[in-house]
Order: C-alpha cells, then sequence, then structure tokens
C-alpha cells in the first residue's frame, strides 16, 4: 500500500507533538552545543572532521591528516583519529563523504623550520608535516584547538563564510607559516597565491574538483575555483614562494597547481604556495580569513560582514556556540546519561552540516554553468555538496522537518543547478559541479521528501515540470556509457531501456541491473507524489504504475 503525501506529513506532525510535549514534560538539556563531540566519527571509516564550522557553514577548517604520502590524505574528511601527524589546517572539508575525499582547500601549516626545501618535493610529508596527540586537542561546536609536536599551538574558530586563528609560536626557534594554496585533499588543475607585506595580506585561489576521480576519467576534472583573503595582525618578517621543486626566498606570489595524474590524484612533486615568517616574541599571531567561490572581491566582502578587523577570537568561537545552540535547540531532549546526550547531539550536528551554503552574504554564487547567479526571492541562500543517494532516505526528513525554510532552499538549490545543467539532476553535487556519484536518481525522491515533511517555500512546479521531462525523454547522457559503473553521467541512466523492458537489465549503462530497477522504481512513485501534489492526474497515475515495476525483477518460475 502507498503512503501518500499526506499520511507522511501526519506521521511527522505526530513526531513533532511528542517531542515537543517531552520537553515540556522534563527539564531538557540546557546548552545542547556542549553535548556535541566533534570527534566521533572520525574513525571506523565515520569519514568525519572535528574542525571548527557553524551550521551549514560553507568554510569548515579542519586539520588534515597524513600517514606518509602527499598526495593522499589519511581519510576523505582530511582527518582520521588513528593517524597522529597533520601537514595543514585546510578551510573546506566534506563530513562523511567517501572516495579519496574532496575539497581540503588553501591548507595553512604553521612550522618552526627554515623553508629551505620546496613543501611540494615532500611527498612523504617527512619535513613539514608535524606530530600531535589527542591529549594536546580539544575539539567543541566551532572551536579546535590542538598543540602541535613542533611546539605551535594552533586555535580555530568559524563563521559562514570566514574563519579566524591563532598561531602561538614557541620562542628561540623559527616561525614560519605555509600557504599550501594548490594541496586540495584530491589536487588541482590551478593556484595563485600572492603575498603583500605593506598589508600584511596573502590572497590567493584554487582550483580543483575530481571527487571520485580515480573511478572514471568522467570526473578527472577541475569544476570549482576557491578564492581565499587572509588578514594577519602581525608584520611579516620574511616571505618566500614555491612552484613544484623550486623555492624562492623574497618571492611575493606562487602559481601553479598539482594537476591529475592519469589515475586521478595528485602528480606528486607538483604544485605552489607561499610562506611568511613571523618574529615569535610578539606574541601569539592572529590571522582573519574570508572565502568565496564567486570571487576574491566577494571573500573580502564575506569576512568584512563576519569578522570585521576588531575581532576576536573568543567573540568568533562564542558567536558560533550561540549558532549551534539555537539550530540543535530545535529538538529538546531530558534524560539518558551523558554519553547518551553526547551520542544524540552529535548525530543531529552531523546533520545540520551538509548541504551547506554556497551563497556568499551579498547572495551571489557560482553556478553549474560557471556563471555568476545571484539568489532570488523567497530563496535564501544557495546551498551545495548534496550526496543525494547517501540523504534521500532520512536526513534531509528530519533536516525539514526541524528547519522548513532551510529544505525548500536546498531543493531549490537543486532546481537551480539543473537548470544551469541543460536540465539534468545530478546524484552528488560537489560546489559548482556534478559529479554522478552513486545510483538513481536521488533528486526526486530528496524533493518530495522535502515537501512532505514542510518544505514547500520553492518553485514546486517548475521543478516536478524538469524532473518529469528527465524521467520521460532519454538524453545522450542517459545512453552512454561514460562514468560507468560509479558515476553513470546520465541522470537516469539507461532510461530508454526502462520505457521499454520496464527494468534495467544486467547489461545496461547503469550501476546494477535489479539495484538501479529498485532506485528507479523509487523516484518515480515520488514523482507520482509531486505529481498529485501539483495537479497533474495524468502523472500520477503514469509515474504510480511505473512505481510497480520492481515486480519485473522476480521470475515466479523460478526454484526456491
Amino acid at each position: 500500500m502507498y503512503l501518500p503525501s499526506k499520511l507522511l506529513k501526519t506521521s511527522a506532525l505526530a513526531c513533532v507533538l511528542a517531542t515537543s510535549t517531552g520537553a515540556v514534560m522534563a527539564q531538557a538539556v540546557s546548552s545542547p552545543a556542549d553535548a556535541v563531540n566533534p570527534l566521533i566519527g572520525s574513525r571506523n571509516g565515520g569519514n568525519t572532521y572535528p574542525g571548527a564550522v557553524v551550521p551549514f557553514g560553507m568554510l569548515q577548517w579542519s586539520p588534515e591528516n597524513t600517514r606518509g604520502k602527499h598526495t593522499r590524505t589519511a581519510s576523505p574528511s582530511g582527518y582520521q583519529y588513528d593517524a597522529t601527524r597533520i601537514r595543514g589546517f585546510s578551510l573546506t572539508h566534506l563530513s562523511g563523504a567517501g572516495c579519496a575525499g574532496a575539497s581540503g582547500d588553501i591548507p595553512l601549516m604553521p612550522i618552526t623550520i627554515p623553508v629551505t626545501s620546496s613543501p611540494s618535493s615532500d611527498t612523504t610529508d617527512h619535513i613539514y608535516a608535524s606530530d600531535f596527540s589527542h591529549a594536546d586537542e580539544q575539539a567543541k561546536v566551532g572551536d579546535y584547538r590542538v598543540r602541535l609536536a613542533n611546539g605551535v599551538n594552533v586555535e580555530l574558530g568559524a563563521a559562514m563564510h570566514s574563519g579566524m586563528a591563532r598561531f602561538s609560536f614557541p620562542a628561540g626557534r623559527p616561525a614560519n607559516l605555509l600557504v599550501c594554496a594548490s594541496d586540495s585533499e584530491v589536487g588541482s588543475s590551478d593556484a595563485a597565491v600572492h603575498v603583500d607585506a605593506a598589508t600584511q595580506t596573502i590572497t590567493g585561489s584554487v582550483t580543483s574538483g575530481n571527487f571520485c576521480g580515480y573511478l572514471a576519467k568522467a570526473d578527472q576534472h577541475s569544476y570549482y575555483t576557491l578564492y581565499f583573503v587572509a588578514h594577519f595582525d602581525r608584520p611579516f618578517t620574511r616571505v618566500g614562494s614555491w612552484h613544484n621543486g623550486t623555492v624562492t626566498l623574497g618571492a611575493t606570489s606562487g602559481h601553479g597547481g598539482t594537476s591529475y595524474a592519469d589515475k586521478g590524484f595528485p602528480v606528486p612533486g607538483k604544485g605552489s604556495g607561499a610562506w611568511v615568517g613571523f618574529d615569535p616574541a610578539k606574541g601569539p599571531v592572529q590571522v582573519r580569513v574570508g572565502i568565496s567561490y564567486v570571487s576574491l572581491a566577494n571573500a573580502r566582502a564575506n569576512l568584512r560582514a563576519e569578522i570585521p578587523a576588531d575581532s576576536t577570537l573568543a567573540h568568533v568561537t562564542s558567536q558560533a556556540r550561540d549558532a549551534w545552540n539555537k539550530a540543535l535547540g530545535h529538538i529538546a531532549i531530558d534524560g539518558g546519561t551523558a554519553d547518551q546526550r553526547t551520542t544524540f547531539y552529535t548525530a543531529l550536528y552531523h546533520v545540520l552540516l551538509h548541504p551547506n551554503v554556497f551563497s556568499d552574504v551579498n547572495g551571489e554564487y557560482r553556478g553549474f554553468d560557471q556563471h555568476i547567479h545571484h539568489v532570488k526571492t523567497p530563496q535564501h541562500a544557495q546551498y551545495a555538496n548534496f550526496s543525494g543517494w547517501d540523504i534521500y532516505r532520512s536526513q534531509l526528513q528530519l533536516l525539514t522537518w526541524l528547519m522548513p525554510k532551510v529544505g525548500s532552499d536546498i531543493a531549490q538549490s537543486l532546481y537551480n543547478q539543473a537548470r544551469q545543467n541543460h536540465g539534468e539532476w545530478d546524484r552528488w553535487t560537489h560546489n559548482s559541479g556534478g559529479t554522478h556519484v552513486m545510483s538513481g536518481d536521488p533528486a526526486v525522491p530528496a524533493l518530495a521528501d522535502i515537501h512532505a515533511f514542510g518544505g514547500h517555500d520553492f518553485d514546486l512546479r517548475g521543478a516536478y515540470a524538469s524532473l518529469a521531462r528527465a524521467a520521460t525523454v532519454p538524453t545522450a547522457h542517459d545512453e552512454s556509457n561514460a562514468g560507468c559503473n560509479v558515476e553513470c553521467v546520465g541522470e537516469r541512466p539507461s532510461l530508454d531501456q526502462w520505457l521499454k523492458l520496464h527494468y534495467i537489465a544486467t547489461k545496461s549503462h547503469a550501476w546494477g541491473g535489479a539495484a538501479e530497477t529498485l532506485e528507479d522504481v523509487t523516484a518515480d512513485f515520488a514523482l507520482s507524489q509531486l505529481a498529485t501534489e501539483v495537479g497533474d492526474k495524468a502523472g500520477e497515475r503514469k509515474f504510480l504504475a511505473r512505481a510497480g515495476y520492481w515486480r519485473n525483477l522476480y521470475n515466479p518460475k523460478a526454484a526456491p
């Protein structure tokens, strides 16, 4: 029996009433942010990161761990709990992703030795990386701290598009900071960095992508550029830059990406960056960083809006904690043990990381067509990093139930991406590009989930028309084998076969026959529910009938 969307809404309302009643009857946790342990999930394949971030934050400032191979991180998130060596603190990360990771853009690494060789040539992370102990590490919401074995104390705080750090160097040793512009987790096709000593500023960009690129040539390319600006509160005592194996003392600019090797990983020994030195006797070094996927000017504007020049790190981390208390406070709990409350609120914390905000404070964002777009009312923000196959079953329902406006904006964001992508809704979107990872057409049940759980503030009719067309008109991508198995480029792989055979055969342009059939059945049922909501009776009947194609997987004459 099918469960209409109205019954889903009724079920969600019952959950809300039960939760609200429980919160009134007993004393709830007063500060849910304090119950979160960001280190949970950073071992046993959880692939989470412990760094500083706010709810749905575009900047995620967190360490990059290494096991001694510069072209690979210890985990797709950049951090693996049992890998106790750090090679940098990057400004962007993905939580819970797989493959070889992605993002990890613009790692900054404080060191206490002279820069005598190129950091890009340190292919085993032996020279410039540093060990650390978990006894010297502290992770809280929006606040990450660690004392490195090289003697540097690192403190990180985050806002939506910006962050602030403090590096406390030991006395009597060189105090240098590497800006490894090209060293995104899975490499880069281009990077640039510029040091302006007069303004105590470093600016630059990195062009990357390549998510799961080692699995298929179709994804071994770049599709986003991240711009950054970093303002320091101390003058630079020395500067330098490097490109590949060449180090140039006194140079204020560096340029060049790692490029992608044949198997989709960064090329060892390639890359660029810059470094600056400080006088450790002058006290800790503080830096304010702003980022943008649109332009350097927007990165500057984001920083000015969120962390102006007179800001303190304590204020930044306090604001982040307040933001997390507000977000986590949508669900009040009581009772249980301290560990159980930590488990609950840490799980909720991870729900509220992705998809994350992708538009700048002025509403601009980089679209899938690589042009600059502007968020239009009633949408508040554009979101990115939609892991469709992974999140349509449960995360989006919970997120939208708690924050209907965020759910609505995510739905509108997906529709915006599709319109910028020739009408194709990608399964796994990473920043301003599609990666096609996994199977099925998860954007359809994602939108149905969002709408069923209260996210109504998006262009439902336009989105439905686009999804219905994608489910009925095969494209060249649908009939292409490019990217298969894991990253088939079509939105509806082998749609022509689906329309003709009413199932996906083992031999197809899809990742698995039976599995793809079940994913398509789910998508078609979701389409029937959306058709109901927009009043398309014919579409409702058609897609509801197609939702029964799962029966074609069974052979009634097969022997038991």
